[in-house]
């Protein structure tokens, strides 16, 4: 690593600033099983930003089975405080995936979130303080690609789309996750699945051919 440094400094101006441990929100710890990636500190920003310092933790970022219409709840009068804690959640989600299908959700009421939106909302803040130091975990492994996928058949409640969910694993570390509404009407539980299964595919031919070429 130190001979690559060198090469990279005869060309650009860098200094070598040690190990990694604290980046763009993201704590970086190494052990002697790999390596680790919180954002404990980040999301305790959450908790003072929204005033929830003191709030009891949920052991579910979401209801099971719940659906969110854009027609529930009465307008919040000020939906920019939503939208700053819905593009923080985003942005939370780089290093936990289980909250990614609940942000998808609350992200597609940016333009009029309404008083149960803003429940919901709150609800993945209490959901983080109780799983504060989980994160991801890296570990030397095998070069196998393998992915897991499924789908929510007409989840929505306002234009029936489907959701796609999928989970990609080089080894057994997570590297790719995606939660996201498929762009068309599925007829059939059965096309909603082809469709989640063949965006997963795409994707994880996309990762071989990098792969490849690295």
């Amino acid at each position: 690593m130190q001979s690559v440094i060198g090469k990279l400094q005869l060309d650009f101006a860098m200094k070598d600033l040690g190990s990694l441990s604290y980046f763009l929100g993201i704590q970086t710890t190494r052990d002697s099983t790999g390596i680790h990636l919180r954002q404990s500190k980040y999301i305790q920003d959450h908790f003072h930003r929204t005033g929830m310092i003191d709030s009891k933790p949920y052991r579910s970022p979401c209801l099971s089975g719940s659906k969110m219409s854009k027609n529930d709840g009465d307008l919040l009068p000020n939906p920019s405080e939503y939208r700053q804690l819905v593009g923080a959640l985003q942005y939370t989600t780089l290093t936990r995936q289980d909250i990614a299908y609940s942000v998808n959700q609350l992200c597609q009421h940016m333009q009029a979130p309404t008083s149960v939106h803003w429940t919901a909302a709150k609800r993945v803040i209490r959901y983080l303080k109780g799983t504060l130091d989980f994160g991801l975990h890296y570990t030397k492994g095998s070069f196998t690609l393998h992915g897991f996928c499924d789908s929510d058949w007409a989840g929505n409640p306002d234009d029936c789309h489907s959701t796609t969910g999928y989970d990609i694993f080089f080894g057994s570390n997570l590297i790719s996750w995606s939660a996201k509404k498929q762009i068309v009407v599925s007829r059939s539980s059965t096309e909603a699945e082809y469709r989640a299964m063949a965006i997963t595919t795409t994707h994880l031919y996309w990762l071989r051919m990098l792969f490849k070429e690295l």
